[in-house]
């Protein structure tokens, strides 16, 4: 087989296999419906595990950050985020950076995660 054949096999396998984990990408209205669900829910069983991914958006990697502290499931709080950092990749990413008080031990510590625009005017992006 030819170099260039391989490298574009590779390249098809390593495409194919990402759309396997994001099945779709979520448009604006699918994201902030999904958001919904979980805005004010004490539903724990339905919260996503931690750094699930849930699809993406505009093209950018969307997961889960569930965390609780010491007394689970009480205090359990969720963000929903972009997988890129605070500052430049969220800014290139079209996010923005919002701090969340996120339990830590037996006390809360604020962290600054990139959400998804369209979940921050509404403030989706955290629950409870």
């Amino acid at each position: 087989m030819k170099r260039g054949v391989v490298f574009t096999l590779a390249v098809a396998i390593a495409v194919s296999m990402g759309m396997a984990r994001y099945p779709h990408e979520l448009s604006d209205a699918a994201l902030t419906d999904y958001a919904r669900k979980f805005h004010g829910s004490r539903d724990w069983s339905s919260f996503p595990k931690n750094g699930e991914a849930i699809g993406l958006h505009r093209g950018n990697k969307v997961v889960a950050e569930a965390r609780c502290s010491d007394v689970c499931p009480d205090y359990t709080r969720l963000v929903i985020r972009y997988d890129a950092a605070p500052g430049e990749a969220c800014r290139k990413a079209g996010g923005r950076e919002v701090q969340v008080a996120m339990p830590f031990a037996i006390a809360v510590r604020n962290e600054t995660f990139c959400v998804p625009e369209v979940l921050e005017k509404d403030g989706l992006y955290t629950a409870p």
